[in-house]
Order: structure tokens, then sequence, then C-alpha cells
């Protein structure tokens, strides 16, 4: 348990705060993605999606790898200056 510093200078205890997901299954990174958990499948098949990892059955994605894996793709403009 960790001991910090309230705003009037006293000590609390039972902070607690939600550390990032780091590692998601296929659902969960299918939804951060916006596709489909098949779609994800297909990726992964043709080895054209992002990294992943196996656990025994279940697959894992880091979310770094994942926020990368979007940067390389292809960023498109559209045309007539937005809404």
């Amino acid at each position: 348990m960790s001991h910090i510093p309230a705003q009037d200078g006293n000590l609390t205890d039972n902070v607690s705060f939600q550390m990032p997901k780091r590692w998601l299954r296929a659902k969960e990174t299918a939804e951060y993605l916006g596709v489909s958990i098949p779609h994800l499948a297909r990726l992964r098949e043709l080895k054209k999606g992002p990294p992943y990892r196996k656990f025994g059955t279940v697959v894992l994605y880091d979310v770094r790898e994942l926020d990368a894996f979007v940067e390389t793709l292809p960023h498109f403009e559209t045309k007539g200056g937005g809404l």
C-alpha cells in the first residue's frame, strides 16, 4: 500500500488508480481498431495485421504495437474541406 500526500499534506491510504491495460485479447483488439473479430483473424492469417503473441490458445496484442501499426497505414485526406 502506498502513502501519497493529499492536498492538505496528510498521508492517505488506499489510493487507487487504474493503469492503462497493455495487453488486449482479440475481441478487445477488434473493438480498439474498429474492425470485426473475423476481419482481425483474417489479417492474422494473411500476416497483414498488427503483431500479436500467443499464450496457449489466447491471442494477445500489445496496445503500443497496435498504435504503431495504425501509424503505418496509408493516410487519406478528403476533398472539399471537411464537414
